[in-house]
């Protein structure tokens, strides 16, 4: 049996199409109209958390991955033999910080 006109290019996928009839709804600036003549679609209200989380990702994105200031500081007080001359006292700490004391 061969059926003839349903290929997959012929098949509408519902997510494909809402995503191109909104993507004209931005291009044009006006709002999706329904049935009756008045503004229709759905409706999102992102929260105060959100737009907090997104905000400080942004910022957080901007930020250096390595900070300078630190890494000098450390180079400092390990040439002043400020840190690293009590490799027991290190472990200790280092054991503390994994336990959360």
């Amino acid at each position: 049996m061969k059926i003839d006109g349903h290929g997959p290019d012929q098949v509408t996928r519902p997510d494909v199409a809402q995503q191109a009839h909104q993507a004209d709804r931005v291009q044009t600036g006006r709002p999706e109209r329904n049935r009756a003549g008045g503004a229709g679609g759905d409706r999102v209200e992102v929260s105060n958390d959100a737009r907090l989380m997104t905000t400080a990702l942004q910022e957080a994105s901007k930020a250096p991955a390595i900070r300078q200031d630190v890494v000098e500081r450390a180079r400092q007080k390990l040439a002043a033999g400020e840190v690293g001359n009590d490799p027991l006292r290190l472990a200790d700490r280092m054991i503390d910080s994994l336990l959360g004391h």
